[in-house]
């Protein structure tokens, strides 16, 4: 309306002055190219001024519908600014936390909302927010990486968790956090690890008296088995074999989820540990003609670990490594020290993992579909227990596989050794 009232000023002012017949005619042409323009002006700055409005209809419906769907969320969702600090916290996450949105605001996460992994505060520089944050990447908490908040009155719960970094404009400007209390997967959890604990105890007897009485039978202690009763009852020892294997997998991981493994670590020499377990795998690799390398660069101190627990590691990866490795492959152990760990590399030249199938590597019961072909033995279990120890002595586990081309895997522990823990059993007790 402003330019409506401006145009016709513009008129009055131009009819209420006197015109002589050879200015008008010269004005004429030019008052008409005047009108044209301002009326083209007018048209646009009024299409303009309606798409701006229908911009901002469209905006503020986008904003109510992002934040209803932010209000109606069922877990909890933070969004942290590049400071650390909190910049929105929705209704559920104040439930969980047992705070409000006025209280939350602008406060550093990494003080207001304390993190445990366990019984242990997590440091500010291992906090979700600010891996994910430095490094770019999505961090994902799941039940068993046993992370815990605690609410403003006390209260200490389990969470599953997905922290990302807020990319704008190809930087990181801030982390998004969303959070659910897993008490509920947690009881469960319990509850499986105990059945699991509870049937494997159960089994482990029968079978191991099975394989005593296959053994007897094989030794001809009870008289003399003709060649047919005699293939059959290897198969039965063979398989109460492999059963008890499993049994025991299953007992392991339980006792080291439930928090239950004694660890008693002592100085060790992990190149005689590695030469020590060698020789327990010597009828296996001398059976597919392997060629063994072991090397340990410069000196390496002795290491104050649980060799038992460390023990497994070494056997589950070496024992893998000449499973899946062909007749007359090549298998290396290489030790070494870099800044504050020990790293052991176990690398083979065997069938490899696919690459569409890596991810699930250290999952429970997995075993790769090309090396199910040449090895129909085998519980999937053995990766994941090596995965779960690492860890636990505050060590770090990775590999790298190509197909038909074999596969490495890295692991570290602390130069400072680990913490002795007490507990009720060892693995394989």
């Amino acid at each position: 309306m402003g330019l409506e009232r401006y145009i016709l000023i513009t008129f009055s002012i131009a009819r209420s002055i006197v015109y002589t017949e050879d200015e008008m005619e010269f004005l004429a042409p030019v008052l008409f190219l005047v009108v044209i323009i301002l009326f083209v002006a007018f048209f646009r700055l009024h299409g303009i001024l309606v798409e701006e409005r229908r911009l901002r209809e469209e905006l503020s419906k986008e904003s109510d519908l992002a934040s209803a769907i932010v209000k109606s969320m069922g877990e909890g969702l933070l969004v942290l600014g590049r400071d650390y600090h909190i910049e929105l916290i929705n209704p559920e996450a104040e439930r969980l936390l047992e705070t409000t949105a006025k209280e939350a605001v602008g406060q550093k996460w990494a003080e207001f909302g304390k993190a445990y992994v366990g019984d242990r505060e997590i440091k500010f520089e291992e906090r979700s927010a600010v891996t994910s944050f430095t490094s770019g990447k999505i961090k994902i908490t799941t039940i068993t990486d046993d992370h815990y908040y605690v609410t403003r009155s006390g209260r200490k719960f389990p969470i599953v968790s997905i922290t990302a970094p807020l990319i704008r404009s190809g930087k990181a400007v801030g982390i998004v956090k969303v959070f659910r209390d897993a008490t509920k997967e947690k009881e469960v959890d319990r509850m499986k690890t105990e059945f699991i604990s509870l049937a494997s105890h159960q089994l482990r007897t029968p079978l191991s008296a099975i394989k005593w009485f296959t053994e007897l039978l094989l030794d001809k202690t009870t008289g003399a088995l003709n060649k047919e009763q005699e293939d059959f009852t290897k198969n039965i020892y063979q398989s109460t074999h492999r059963m008890i294997d499993l049994v025991n997998s299953l007992l392991n991981i339980s006792r080291i989820e439930s928090g239950r493994i004694v660890i008693e670590p002592k100085p060790t020499d992990l190149i005689k540990l590695v030469q020590d377990i060698l020789q327990d795998l010597t009828k296996k690799m001398n059976d597919k003609k392997h060629t063994f390398i072991v090397s340990a660069h410069g000196k390496l101190p002795p290491i104050n670990i649980d060799p038992k627990l460390i023990g497994h590691v070494y056997m589950n990866l070496l024992d893998n490594a000449i499973k899946y490795t062909p007749a007359g492959g090549e298998i290396m152990i290489i030790i070494s020290k870099k800044d504050d760990s020990i790293v052991s590399q176990i690398s083979d030249s065997g069938y490899g993992i696919p690459r569409e199938e890596q991810y699930k590597v250290f999952q429970k019961f997995f075993r790769a579909s090309n090396a199910v072909k040449f090895v129909t033995e085998g519980t999937g279990l053995g990766l994941y227990l090596v995965k779960t120890v690492v860890e636990s002595s505050g060590g770090k586990i990775w590999y790298k596989s190509e197909k038909d081309k074999g596969t490495t895997f890295w692991f570290t522990l602390p130069i400072s050794g680990v913490k002795p823990k007490s507990g009720e059993v060892s693995l394989d007790a």
